[in-house]
């Protein structure tokens, strides 16, 4: 059972709302988003859905960031499981496991280390590295420790990862609001209003052609909006822009650090028939043939074929796999813009509007 002082009541029906969720420490794509969107303090109520930190570049300083923003009753913070950072700290989690994780990923806690001049590894006494921190960082948190897990309001409700109830919200688990893998994959509970959620990055919900952008779940009525900022090089902090609560017609905006080029001419995209996405949960291929700098490869969840840069192939436990990758070629006008992630000698793995595949060198301006 949830307790009540989890729950954030909004109503959202005489003004803008902006959604955001999954920040991971980017402070700077964050204020770039909050600039795309024209975010009015105290007019807009933003909401940022939790995994306000850890992965990214500054995750210290984005949580002092928002701590300041979320001053204004406007603006309404949710926990994610990130967010638990504190119990890196904790006696219960074994030295090893600790170390491994700071050794292998941006935290805050090894920024506040850092901040207060301590080194972290197989000498580090954590006793005193948790006192320390937690007299120096007290406000930080206590702030995270103290979100809530829901936000609501008539006509929708917003939570970090899923939502089991939305009859009776007090009825969800907290666990499974934090940390719900399988809620976009493989539940299929639906919703009699919208639900907005995070977590998981939208580049996982189709094996066809990978798409960062905000994904509406129609039958379901959710909308997932994290665009896997931090995550990925592909990734992107997305917004979903909502007028007097009114659903059926949002708007997003996202911001990532790719560079841009304009496409020349027009290019075909890859019929969908043919389209393939391996994602990381299903990540395990077969090499089949050679061209060059690529690889063609069957894979193996959906026995397709594709062709994949000799640099994506990972070998794990003797077996070949690869992560996030795509033979689609995107279907591009002359004029349009893309964001390009990887060149290869004749083709560039790009993004458009969120969509992920190739181009051609050949109808993108150079550099």
């Amino acid at each position: 059972m949830l307790d009540r002082s989890l729950l954030r009541i909004q109503d959202l029906r005489d003004h803008r709302a902006i959604f955001i969720s999954d920040i991971h420490g980017e402070k700077d794509l964050f204020e770039v988003l909050l600039e795309k969107v024209h975010y009015i303090p105290g007019q807009d109520t933003l909401f940022l859905l939790g995994d306000l930190i850890e992965k990214g570049s500054a995750s210290l300083e984005t949580l002092r960031w928002v701590m300041t923003l979320a001053r204004n009753e406007r603006v309404i913070v949710l926990k994610g499981n990130n967010d638990e950072a504190e119990q890196l700290l904790e006696d219960k989690i074994p030295l090893p496991m600790k170390l491994s994780y700071l050794r292998t990923r941006r935290s805050l806690i090894s920024e506040m280390a850092c901040e207060q001049g301590m080194t972290i590894d197989e000498k580090t006494d954590f006793k005193a590295l948790r006192r320390r921190l937690t007299e120096a960082y007290a406000a930080e948190f206590a702030f995270l420790r103290n979100l809530p897990l829901i936000a609501a309001g008539p006509g929708y409700a917003a939570v970090h990862s899923s939502l089991q109830d939305a009859q009776n919200l007090t009825n969800n688990d907290p666990r499974l609001i934090l940390k719900d893998n399988d809620f976009l994959l493989k539940s299929s509970v639906k919703f009699p209003y919208p639900v907005i959620v995070g977590h998981m990055p939208t580049v996982a919900l189709s094996d066809r052609q990978g798409n960062c952008g905000v994904h509406f779940l129609k039958d379901r009525k959710i909308l997932a909006i994290d665009g896997g900022c931090g995550m990925h090089a592909h990734g992107q902090l997305n917004a979903l822009i909502v007028q007097n609560g009114n659903f059926r017609q949002f708007q997003t905006a996202s911001a990532d650090r790719l560079p841009r080029l304009r496409v020349l001419a027009d290019q075909a995209g890859t019929p969908e028939d043919q389209q393939v996405f391996v994602r990381y949960f299903e990540s395990e291929i077969e090499v089949v043939g050679e061209n060059n700098e690529f690889l063609r490869v069957r894979h193996k969840a959906t026995q397709r074929l594709l062709e994949i840069p000799r640099s994506a192939l990972r070998m794990i436990e003797g077996k070949s796999h690869c992560f996030n990758s795509t033979s689609c070629w995107l279907a591009l006008r002359q004029g349009e813009e893309v964001a390009v992630i990887q060149t290869c000698a004749d083709r560039s793995f790009c993004k458009m509007n969120g969509q992920l595949g190739w181009v051609a060198n050949a109808v993108l301006e150079t550099r």
